[in-house]
């Protein structure tokens, strides 16, 4: 009898263990309402482990207290693969959509779509606090404006996306949350290549090309100041200093298309 017993003492507390492990799941699927959480994200989840565990921050496993709790997991993994998800998708979207500017410009534009801030916005326009599953701390904390909890999570959705139903799936749903939504005048608001702006301009409104011109070097070699003058039909339309000549061309350009007007009062656009 006693023996018995014994044996059952040994198997008890695992049974408990895998016990609280389910109802602390069933819990946690109980509190998010998925049925709304679907109609916020435009998405038809197939396996909704993958949902709950993006929507799980780490301070709730906290609350939970159950060190062998192995069914529920913070959404720290699913984050770390929706942010590559995320940069593969958002660079087609620049690749296609920028074709006339050069690399610089793309990872400037890439770096604008995937910081903390912008996708925390973009979390918060499908409410994904809502559903989150965190301390109340932490959900102090993003009602006071701290994006990193949201900006994770959105990045964790995308990861769930990604193993629900594969890349395409993940880039529907990034198309219809950001680039549908994105004013492509605000992001080339942040486009700085004015050598590429004059050119264009250039191209369309006369029959010249823009030419550069190192006129003066200032300072040692480790510490050069460059001066640069943009020319139009042997017309110098901008004056440029920089660190290097690629800064002091930019800067020059600049210059040009602020004395845009100089063009038209040297007759040098296009004939009607």
């Amino acid at each position: 009898m006693f023996k018995t017993l014994k044996k059952l003492k040994i198997f008890l507390p695992f049974k408990k263990k895998e016990e609280k492990s389910e109802e602390s799941l069933t819990k946690a699927i109980k509190k998010i309402d998925f049925d709304k959480f679907q109609d916020s994200i435009h998405y038809k989840i197939i396996d909704k482990f993958y949902f709950i565990t993006a929507l799980t921050h780490r301070s709730f496993l906290k609350i939970r207290r159950d060190p062998n709790n192995l069914s529920l997991i913070s959404n720290e993994r699913l984050e770390f693969l929706g942010d590559a998800v995320l940069d593969l998708v958002v660079a087609e979207f620049l690749y296609k959509n920028f074709p006339l500017n050069e690399e610089g410009d793309l990872t400037k534009f890439r770096s604008i779509l995937v910081n903390k801030r912008f996708l925390a916005e973009r979390a918060k326009s499908i409410r994904l606090q809502d559903f989150l599953l965190a301390s109340n701390t932490a959900v102090k904390s993003i009602e006071e404006g701290y994006d990193a909890i949201l900006a994770d999570a959105y990045e964790a959705l995308i990861g769930a996306i990604f193993l629900d139903s594969g890349y395409e799936a993940s880039k529907r749903f990034l198309n219809q949350e950001i680039f549908v939504k994105l004013d492509i005048k605000w992001l080339n608001q942040f486009d700085e290549n004015h050598k590429s702006k004059f050119l264009e301009y250039a191209q369309a409104h006369t029959e010249f090309i823009p030419e550069y011109f190192v006129i003066n070097e200032e300072g040692p070699e480790h510490h050069k100041l460059f001066t640069v003058e943009v020319h139009l039909a042997k017309h110098c339309l901008g004056i440029g200093k920089g660190k290097s000549k690629k800064q002091a061309e930019q800067e020059a350009a600049k210059n040009a298309i602020q004395n845009i007007d100089a063009i038209d009062k040297l007759g040098l656009k296009k004939r009607k």
